[in-house]
């Protein structure tokens, strides 16, 4: 990663525990410089990587010949992982939960002023210059209903931050029965039905194959009166040409993106026209200080590593299926 996120992420203290565990062969470097160095990955034992470390090809295994672990301090593996890899049986652990714990924040952040029509009155005051309070159709978080699609960590994290609330949660899952539900106080429903009940939907499916477009216009029309769909997961997930007519039918209901598809969108992408889309450009996620929490999460699990201890968040390669 480059230097500026690289302190980010791993800042001083961070730094310091890497050195009480290890020797620091390799300083903090760049894709770029160690990809140009591959020799400093000779005596490597444990790597620390992030958002833009090298592939963990062939070429690159081979100039580590004593590679155990390697400790990814952010979410998704994917782009980073190989055959060769696997065939290697190096351990391999990243800090998605950790990572999905501001984004989690932001959602319940999100819902709560949702669920305050905060959106539809800020619109309303500056479309007409003037005050306008007709509370009498705000739900408020009292007894409201929130939806929740999909329960990987984000949206997991989410159900577990709504619970000192007193809501109604809604969950469309695959991963989790209505017995697990009730422990949450939740229920299990399917796709549409969570659009037609529910104040808030928030949406947290991985892009996939499988889900890509999943989220269809028809959807939208369903939603009750004001109602507020919130998407931290992908923008491909929601098929957008039908949203964006569906919101322009629909000028009660608030959408709250903080992805699109294509991201970032095109210079006068249709839309950035629609008046109940509000778009934020992908910050849900560690941003600031909140990095810090994902650098240490890979330390402790390296701590954990070496102390032969069981490893909390490691990735085997039959998980990438189910990863966005």
């Amino acid at each position: 990663m480059d230097a500026v996120r690289l302190s980010s992420v791993y800042g001083p203290e961070q730094l310091s525990q890497i050195s009480e565990i290890s020797e620091m062969v390799c300083p903090p470097t760049t894709k770029e410089a160690l990809t140009e160095n591959l020799e400093l990955m000779k005596e490597v034992e444990y790597l620390f990587g992030g958002w833009a470390m090298p592939e963990l090809s062939q070429e690159f295994l081979d100039s580590a010949p004593n590679l155990k672990g390697v400790f990814f301090s952010a979410g998704t593996v994917k782009p980073y992982v190989s055959d060769a890899f696997w065939a290697r049986n190096i351990v391999l652990t990243n800090a998605h939960k950790a990572n999905a714990v501001p984004v989690a924040e932001y959602c319940v952040a999100s819902i709560i002023l949702s669920l305050k029509l905060g959106w539809k009155y800020l619109r309303e005051l500056r479309e007409n210059k003037r005050w306008a309070r007709e509370t009498a159709e705000v739900p408020g978080c009292y007894d409201a209903t929130v939806g929740l699609i999909s329960l990987g960590a984000i949206g997991f994290k989410t159900l577990e931050l709504l619970k000192p609330f007193k809501v109604k949660v809604l969950v469309y899952s695959t991963s989790m029965s209505q017995d697990e539900a009730n422990e949450w106080g939740a229920e299990i429903v399917g796709l549409d039905e969570i659009f037609e009940r529910s104040d808030v939907v928030s949406l947290h499916t991985p892009l996939l194959p499988s889900t890509t477009g999943m989220i269809r216009g028809d959807h939208f029309r369903t939603m009750k009166p004001r109602a507020t769909f919130i998407n931290t997961a992908r923008g491909a997930v929601v098929n957008q040409a039908e949203m964006i007519e569906a919101m322009r039918e629909r000028p009660d209901l608030t959408a709250l993106l903080d992805v699109v598809s294509p991201e970032p969108p095109e210079e006068g992408d249709e839309i950035f026209s629609v008046d109940n889309i509000h778009i934020t450009p992908h910050i849900a996620g560690s941003l600031g200080r909140e990095g810090l929490r994902l650098g240490q999460t890979a330390i402790d699990e390296c701590k954990r590593f070496i102390a032969g201890e069981d490893l909390l968040y490691q990735v085997v390669e039959g998980d990438l299926a189910r990863m966005a």
